[in-house]
C-alpha cells in the first residue's frame, strides 16, 4: 500500500499539470487567436487551424505566430502564400513564449481529438447568429461610424482611426486601415469576430471596457455591406487625395488671378 502512494501522487501531479496547460492554451487561444481563426468551424479572417500542427513544423509555427510579417519579408514561401490567400491582411505580432505557444497548439490538438470522437457538425453556410445585414440598417451604422450617434458603452467613433469611401466629405482617421473593402475582404463573420475580440493592440485598447452591443455591430456591418454593393466604390477608394490636390490647385489659381487683377487695376497716386 505504501508503494502505491508515490505513484498515485505523481499521477495526480501530472494530471493537474495537464489540465492547467490545457486551460492556459484555451485561454490564450480565445484571447489571441479566436478573433481571426476557428477550429473545425471553417475559415474566418484567417484559416481554420484544425490540424495545423500536422501541416507545419513546431519551429515554423513558433516563428510565424511570433511575427508572421517577418517571415513574409524574408520571403518564406509558405508565409507569403498564406498572406496572399487571405487578402494580404497581416497577422499581428504576438509576444508569446515557447511554452505559451505549445499550450495553444496542445489546445488545438485536444479540440481535434474531441471533434473526431463526436459526430461532425455541418459547417455553417450563413451567419451563425441568423442576423440580417440590410440597407435599412446602413444609416444607423454610418451614424455610429462617424460619431453622429454614440456607442452605448462609450466607445470612440470608428472615424477616429479609420476611413471609408462612402462619398462623405468628412474623410477619416489614418491611424488604421481604410475599411471601404472590409466586407468584401472579411465577410460578416470576419468583421463580427474582430469587433467582438479585437486582435490588434490599438483596437484592443480602444475597446477595452467599451464592448460594442450586438445591434451596433450589425449596423456597422450593414454599412460596410452597403458600401461593398455600390458599383466602383472600392476601386475609387484611393482617389480622395488626388481630388483634394486638384481643389487646392484651383483655389490657388483663383487667388493668383484675383491678385493679378487687383494689382493691375490699382491707381498710382
Amino acid at each position: 500500500m505504501r508503494k502505491s502512494i508515490p505513484f498515485a501522487a505523481i499521477l495526480l501531479f501530472y494530471s493537474n499539470f495537464s489540465i492547467r496547460a490545457q486551460n492556459q492554451g484555451e485561454g490564450l487561444f480565445k484571447a489571441t487567436c479566436a478573433a481571426c481563426h476557428t477550429i473545425h468551424k471553417g475559415r474566418l479572417v484567417g484559416p481554420d487551424l484544425s490540424g495545423v500542427y500536422q501541416r507545419r513544423s513546431g519551429d515554423w509555427l513558433f516563428r510565424f505566430i511570433s511575427s508572421s510579417q517577418k517571415l513574409v519579408k524574408e520571403g518564406d514561401s509558405t508565409a507569403v502564400g498564406l498572406y496572399n490567400r487571405h487578402n494580404r491582411i497581416p497577422m499581428p505580432d504576438n509576444n508569446l513564449s515557447q511554452e505559451q505557444i505549445n499550450s495553444i497548439i496542445g489546445y488545438i490538438q485536444e479540440t481535434d481529438r474531441q471533434f473526431s470522437a463526436s459526430a461532425p457538425a455541418a459547417a455553417p453556410t450563413t451567419d451563425s447568429t441568423g442576423l440580417q445585414y440590410t440597407q435599412k440598417l446602413a444609416p444607423e451604422g454610418r451614424a455610429l461610424f462617424y460619431g453622429y450617434a454614440r456607442f452605448s458603452n462609450g466607445a470612440s467613433p470608428c472615424i477616429d482611426c479609420h476611413n471609408i469611401n462612402d462619398q462623405s466629405a468628412l474623410g477619416g482617421g489614418k491611424l488604421a486601415l481604410d475599411l471601404t473593402g472590409a466586407y468584401t475582404k472579411l465577410g460578416a463573420e470576419g468583421i463580427k469576430a474582430i469587433l467582438n475580440n479585437p486582435p490588434f493592440p490599438v483596437m484592443q485598447t480602444a475597446l477595452r471596457d467599451h464592448q460594442l452591443k450586438d445591434h451596433e455591430i450589425v449596423a456597422i456591418i450593414s454599412l460596410f455591406k452597403s458600401i461593398s454593393e455600390r458599383p466602383g466604390t472600392y476601386r475609387a477608394a484611393s482617389t480622395g487625395g488626388l481630388f483634394f490636390i486638384m481643389i487646392s490647385f484651383v483655389c490657388a489659381l483663383f487667388i493668383l488671378v484675383h491678385i493679378y487683377i487687383l494689382y493691375d487695376n490699382r491707381k498710382i497716386t
